[in-house]
């Protein structure tokens, strides 16, 4: 019984041990970059322009994230597909079961949760790169704002329009 964990230890230990060799090894064997150009950050080969420690916009991250989980997913779908024919047919690792449709069903299944969750994500809008501000109503309540707190958008153009009409007579007037 000991020599199962033994036999697990040993492959941890080569395992951790090969990690560790490789590492130190490329730090002893490659270039050391103390100019300024072996310094700078670059993306895919261009130089950097302003600052590196930016903030990217979350939508960016969101969209990474989602294709990772439906690229990762997608990829279970595979084998299924592959092992499918033998068990509609009855052969192979499948002979005798009678899991065809049973298998059919689960594949359904989660292609059924695949399409609601990119529903879900789609609606909820995190797929738009560029999100649109819109608003049907003013909503500033600022002291010595444009318009009173409920006016539309309309209304306050035709205000100001009447505002910058009303300065133009006065300064003609004098």
């Amino acid at each position: 019984m000991y020599f199962d964990y033994l036999n697990v230890f040993l492959f941890a230990s080569v395992g951790f041990i090969f990690v560790f060799a490789n590492v130190l090894i490329g730090s002893l064997i490659r270039p050391k970059r103390k100019h300024p150009e072996g310094l700078e950050v670059y993306e895919c080969g261009e130089e950097a322009i302003g600052e590196t420690w930016i903030k990217f916009d979350i939508r960016y991250y969101t969209v990474a994230l989602v294709y990772v989980i439906f690229a990762v997913e997608i990829a279970f779908l595979f084998p299924w597909a592959i092992v499918l024919t033998d068990a509609m047919a009855g052969t192979g690792a499948a002979e005798g079961a009678g899991i065809g449709l049973f298998a059919l069903v689960e594949g359904l299944m989660f292609i059924a949760i695949l399409f609601l969750g990119l529903w879900y994500v789609w609606a909820k809008g995190d797929l738009d790169w560029v999100l649109a501000y819109s608003s049907k109503e003013f909503e500033g309540n600022a002291p010595g704002s444009a318009g009173k707190l409920g006016q539309s958008v309309e209304e306050l153009k035709a205000a100001s329009e009447a505002e910058a009409e009303e300065s133009d007579d006065s300064d003609e007037a004098a």
